[in-house]
């Protein structure tokens, strides 16, 4: 069974790679530059669910394929209601336009200086859509995660997620930058435990 995970982002196409495969060992997972799909599509809804299911749907027509659709929305426990982020976690600006890694990196630095609370929280919706073409199933799961703003700024940068050089999974603790391949999936395997028991129940029944 071949499932296309529909991300342009390396970071999160590899996150999702790992949280996919620990469902099942009889999928094979593909990406877009796998199959030349260079195509973006439009994120213009007001929720994260909304996204997803939208590039889930866009890019299994482009594809053929099983297609997962990954969107995120973030709230802060410092920012004015006005000024959260929302669906625009990577669009942070006045134009909504994309920011690259280091302009996101900055934005938030300049923030964090504006609101000086002493436990930067950040609360991560992923919204995550699973779309078979063949027969027009559609499910969904969402996932919160917290995440604290860490007492440093690693020196390293992760492509595609230029916030876990400042972001730690627990108060005080390491960012998401310098924890092992294994923390991190710990960490996630904690958060996604719902979504792997309905992502396994969606493919048992389209299987």
């Amino acid at each position: 069974m071949k499932i296309l995970i529909a991300t342009h982002n390396p970071a999160k196409f590899d996150r999702y790679r790992k949280l996919v495969s620990f469902c099942s060992d009889k999928i094979e997972i593909v990406s877009l530059f796998d199959l030349s799909i260079t195509a973006k599509v439009e994120e213009n809804f007001e929720t994260a669910q909304e996204n997803a299911i939208h590039k889930a749907r866009e890019y299994a027509k482009l594809s053929g394929l099983l297609t997962v659709g990954i969107d995120e929305a973030a709230q802060t426990n410092f920012l004015p209601d006005h000024e959260q982020p929302g669906v625009y976690a990577r669009r942070f600006s006045k134009d909504k336009q994309e920011l690259t890694d280091e302009e996101l990196m900055e934005t938030w630095l300049k923030i964090f200086k504006q609101y000086p609370v002493e436990d930067k929280m950040f609360i991560w919706d992923f919204a995550i859509a699973y779309y078979d073409p063949n027969n027009d199933s559609l499910e969904t799961s969402g996932v919160e995660q917290i995440s604290h703003v860490g007492g440093y700024i690693s020196e390293k940068m992760e492509k595609g997620y230029p916030l876990s050089s400042i972001l730690s999974p627990i108060k005080g603790g390491k960012v998401y930058v310098d924890l092992s391949d294994e923390e991190k999936f710990e960490v996630d395997k904690e958060y996604f435990a719902n979504f792997f028991v309905d992502f396994r129940r969606w493919l048992e029944k389209i299987s």
